[in-house]
C-alpha cells in the first residue's frame, strides 16, 4: 500500500513538472515575441518615411562698402533622402526679402525686392554632429535697376562648406548652423563670398 501511494505521489510530482516546464517555455516565447515586436521611436526599419529627412532653414545676409548696401533675409525649406547613414541628398528652395541702398548723386537710392532659390544638394556626416554641406543651386536675383525698376536674371551657382546639428537624430527635431563658399566670382547686387544659415530639421 505504501509503495503504491509513494509510486502515485512520484507520478503526480512527475507530471507537473512537465506542465509547468511546458508553461514556462510557451511564456517565454509569447514574451520573446511581444518584445521582439516592441521597437524604439526611433528605430530604423528600412521604410521611406524613416529614410527621409526635411528642415527649414534661415538665410541672413549683409554687404556693405562706401558706396552701395545690401541686406537679405529669408526661409529655405529642404528634404532629404538618407541613401545611407553617412550620405543624404535632396531639393532646397527659398524665398528672400532683400534691401539694397546705393549712394547717388542727388540723393541715395534705395528699393526692396524679393529673391528665391531652387536647387539640389548633398550633404554626408564627417565625425559626430559636423557634416560637410554641397549645393547647386538656381538663383533668381536682381542684377541692377533701370530706374526703380528692377532687372532681374536667373543663374546658376554652385556652395560648398559645412556646418553641424545639435540634437535631432531618428524621429527627432534638431537645430542646426552651416557656413557655405560661394565657388564664383561675385557679379550682381549683394554677392557675399559665403553664407551662413541656421535653422531646424527633423529626423536627419
Amino acid at each position: 500500500m505504501l509503495k503504491k501511494f509513494v509510486f502515485a505521489l512520484l507520478l503526480l510530482f512527475t507530471c507537473s513538472v512537465v506542465t509547468f516546464a511546458q508553461t514556462t517555455e510557451r511564456e517565454a516565447e509569447e514574451d520573446l515575441d511581444y518584445y521582439s515586436d516592441k521597437r524604439p521611436a526611433n528605430f530604423d526599419d528600412g521604410r521611406l518615411g524613416s529614410q527621409i529627412w526635411w528642415g527649414t532653414g534661415a538665410q541672413l545676409g549683409f554687404n556693405s562698402n562706401n558706396f552701395e548696401s545690401f541686406f537679405q533675409i529669408g526661409l529655405s525649406p529642404i528634404v532629404g533622402y538618407k541613401i545611407n547613414q553617412v550620405l543624404s541628398v535632396g531639393p532646397r528652395g527659398s524665398f528672400a526679402y532683400n534691401s539694397y541702398r546705393q549712394t547717388r548723386t542727388g540723393g541715395d537710392f534705395k528699393a526692396s525686392f524679393v529673391t528665391w532659390s531652387a536647387g539640389a544638394f548633398a550633404r554626408a556626416k564627417v565625425f559626430g554632429q559636423f557634416f560637410a554641406h554641397g549645393e547647386y543651386s538656381l538663383l533668381n536675383e536682381v542684377e541692377g535697376f533701370n530706374g526703380d525698376d528692377a532687372i532681374r536674371a536667373t543663374r546658376a551657382v554652385p556652395f560648398l562648406g559645412g556646418g553641424i546639428s545639435q540634437g535631432g537624430g531618428p524621429g527627432q527635431a534638431g537645430f542646426e548652423i552651416l557656413i557655405l563658399f560661394r565657388l564664383t566670382a561675385a557679379d550682381r547686387i549683394g554677392d557675399s563670398p559665403f553664407q551662413f544659415r541656421s535653422g531646424l530639421n527633423f529626423n536627419f
